[in-house]
């Protein structure tokens, strides 16, 4: 796991004279922003007949959503007719299959630890997005030496495309577990 405070230098390269605690909320911020939007924290749960259907849900972090839940056999269960999901990340089966396979998202909670571990490979991978995301809403600060609101439109924009191009690379690997569904024709 990686921490956040590895990302200050990339925030001070775009808002010089920040101070360090203030990139480090504002990375946390949008590290946070970043993971809910791209869904890019995918996790898969089996549940058997019978057990509790709550989800695994990592430390410091919440539930955002379920994607898609695959029965024993493969096959793709409707939401609302086969299943339902609760706010707080708990599957109700209502189709007696013996067995589901639950695909959802996670995102981190909105105050996050000062020893926060950030998943590696967002870390790594969008390490300029996420000091853009940061650089964006200190550049919106008021009253402050590197207030630039041009600047900070700039690294919005970046930063929505990062969160958008994790967000194709999520889904493509979520589309690689998803059966195909057969089309019928009229």
């Amino acid at each position: 796991m990686a921490q956040l405070s590895s990302l200050i230098p990339l925030v001070r390269e775009r808002c010089g004279g920040v101070l360090d605690q203030m990139a480090k909320d504002q990375l946390g911020r949008a590290y946070q922003k970043f993971c809910y939007e791209s869904r890019f924290l995918a996790r898969t749960q089996e549940i058997e007949q019978g057990q509790d259907g709550a989800l695994n849900i990592d430390s410091d972090h919440v539930f955002v959503s379920v994607d898609f839940v695959l029965d024993a056999n493969g096959y793709e269960l409707k939401s609302s007719d086969d299943y339902t999901v609760s706010p707080n990340g708990t599957v109700t089966v209502i189709n007696t299959t013996p067995k589901v396979r639950v695909f959802y998202h996670i995102a981190p909670q909105f105050l996050l630890p000062n020893d926060f571990e950030a998943d590696n490979t967002i870390v790594n991978r969008w390490a300029d997005t996420i000091a853009d995301g940061a650089a964006a809403n200190l550049l919106m600060m008021p009253n402050t030496d590197w207030t630039d609101l041009a600047k900070s439109d700039y690294y919005k924009r970046r930063f929505t495309d990062g969160y958008r191009d994790a967000f194709r690379v999520a889904v493509n690997a979520l589309d690689e577990q998803r059966p195909s569904q057969p089309r019928v024709f009229y």
